[in-house]
């Protein structure tokens, strides 16, 4: 199967539809795959900076619920984020 051209990939990466962005329709597919690229990356730091904040304000709630508040934000990392989230080390 072959990847969908470079424009229809931004447009996904972002939830529009390729018509929303056919004025990006003038730059060559390297330019688009760059633009691609740079936006891959900058929702790829943006999700990492909102988990940050939640780890840091999960430090907020009171020590006996922090571990059930921790697993019920982070589901997906299982048992190593309670206690990061908790301060705990290892």
């Amino acid at each position: 199967m072959n990847a969908p051209p470079p424009l229809e990939r931004v447009a996904e990466r972002l939830g529009l539809a390729p018509d929303d962005l056919a004025y990006l329709g003038r730059f060559d597919d390297a330019q688009l795959d760059a633009l691609d690229t740079a936006v891959a990356m900058a929702q790829h730091r943006e999700d990492l900076e909102v988990r940050r904040g939640m780890r840091d304000a999960v430090r907020l709630v009171p020590a006996p619920l922090r571990r059930r508040v921790a697993a019920t934000l982070f589901p997906r990392d299982g048992a190593a984020e309670p206690s990061a989230a908790t301060g705990a080390s290892s």
